[in-house]
């Protein structure tokens, strides 16, 4: 777990009012109270994002809402898709293989 202090000195440009404005719009959701935040791996990746995204291409916060939405869709996607694999490669030789054509066949491969 990471605090708000560890966080700040890791993102140098990023003040307490970027995170605090990040974590009322649901972009950072940390752990405990205000007065005592910590931030998982994933939200201390998440902030880094975040101030790259604000500060390299100007993004407002509406905006970045909109992006870190659609990561996070795609994040979703990839881990159903792996699921989907992973469940694939538990069936018959003969189920595999119907499904690789189909997906052969509806790909245009």
């Amino acid at each position: 777990m990471t605090t708000l202090d560890e966080l700040l000195r890791l993102h140098g440009g990023v003040t307490a009012v970027h995170v605090e404005r990040w974590v009322a719009r649901g972009l950072l959701r940390p752990a405990g109270t205000a007065e005592a935040w910590t931030f998982e791996t994933v939200d201390v990746a998440r902030l880094g994002l975040l101030a790259e995204l604000a500060a390299d291409l100007g993004l407002d916060d509406d905006t970045l809402e909109t992006v870190i939405d659609l990561v996070d869709q795609v994040h979703t996607l990839r881990r159903q898709l792996d699921l989907v694999g992973r469940a694939i490669a538990e069936q018959p030789a003969d189920t595999r293989e119907a499904v690789a054509a189909a997906l052969a066949r509806l790909g245009g491969r």
